[in-house]
């Protein structure tokens, strides 16, 4: 079963990564598929968008990278920290876009009729289905394969629930995460404005803003509400402070370069100044405080589990 389980999520990740890249290294290459105006094809060849597309490209190499490590028994053998920062990249780029651009899609076909989003007004509708449809094929891929390798790797740790950290920790968590909450929350129910995201102003891409923000608040109260002790219980709310945390510390970087055109409004520097250190520290806090915990308590609810 789990080698059935590791194909198809390998098959995702393959079907995700493969038109993506081709799309953008025959962009690279001078190549105008997808734009229909002299205007969008004037941007793709832009500084920005060129580097915007050798990045991208380099993140799905990784993604790639990332998936193999995932399923070969070698894969245990990497160092944690590498492994964790691949997937918090991951995790925190693609959830948001798996869980909020699937529904928004959804209730902005059903309002508007149609699929256009800020930025790609100009470009055949095929491009948003190669770009988002990827993203979200390869989030399923990804954390699929994830979830395996850290069961399987970290199971005993992960067998309790997240633990409160200490006071300077959920205050350091609170300033990075109860902000960019509460304003991608705002922003994604009542548009951008002028301090938002520019040019996020489709029901998807709003959608997405309000799924991060409540990410994000629930990534932060997750290891202070939780009391479970089931296995069950303790692993979701390990992925629900995991994902908030990694969607507060990139999406707070995401949308400063995407939003109009890499242009950021002050309040976006400023959230991403508290979002990146704030999400990060609370996160390995509440990492460190549960591997404090005395092994014997660790193997009893392993055991139990």
């Amino acid at each position: 079963m789990h080698a059935r389980i590791e194909r198809t999520a390998l098959c995702l990740v393959a079907v995700a990564v493969v038109p993506y890249t081709a799309l953008k290294v025959l962009w690279l290459a001078g190549g105008t598929a997808g734009a229909r105006t002299a205007d969008q094809v004037s941007e793709l060849h832009s500084t920005r968008m060129v580097v915007g597309n050798v990045v991208t490209i380099g993140l799905e190499l990784l993604a790639v990278a990332l998936a193999v490590a995932l399923v070969h028994p070698w894969g245990r053998r990497v160092p944690a920290w590498m492994v964790l920062g691949l997937a918090a990249g991951a995790t925190g780029l693609l959830a948001p876009i798996l869980v909020g651009l699937g529904l928004g899609s959804a209730l902005q076909l059903l309002a508007d009729g149609d699929l256009r989003t800020g930025g790609m007004e100009d470009m055949s509708p095929w491009v948003f289905a190669v770009a988002y449809g990827g993203f979200g094929l390869l989030a399923v891929g990804i954390g699929l394969l994830a979830w395996r390798y850290t069961l399987d790797r970290w199971g005993r740790e992960l067998a309790g629930p997240p633990r409160r950290p200490g006071g300077w920790a959920v205050a350091a968590g609170a300033v990075g995460l109860l902000p960019f909450g509460s304003c991608m929350v705002w922003w994604g129910l009542l548009g951008p404005g002028e301090s938002g995201p520019q040019g996020m102003d489709a029901v998807s891409q709003r959608t997405v803003l309000v799924v991060s923000g409540l990410l994000a608040v629930a990534g932060w109260l997750a290891p202070l509400l939780t009391r479970a002790s089931s296995s069950p219980r303790a692993r979701a709310a390990w992925l629900v402070t995991w994902t908030g945390c990694t969607a507060a510390a990139m999406q707070a970087v995401a949308q400063g370069l995407l939003a109009n055109r890499g242009n950021p409004t002050p309040v976006l520097v400023l959230l991403a100044c508290l979002a990146v250190p704030g999400a990060a520290t609370y996160g390995l806090a509440v990492l460190r405080r549960r591997l404090s915990e005395p092994e014997a308590s660790r193997r009893l609810e392993a055991g139990a589990a």
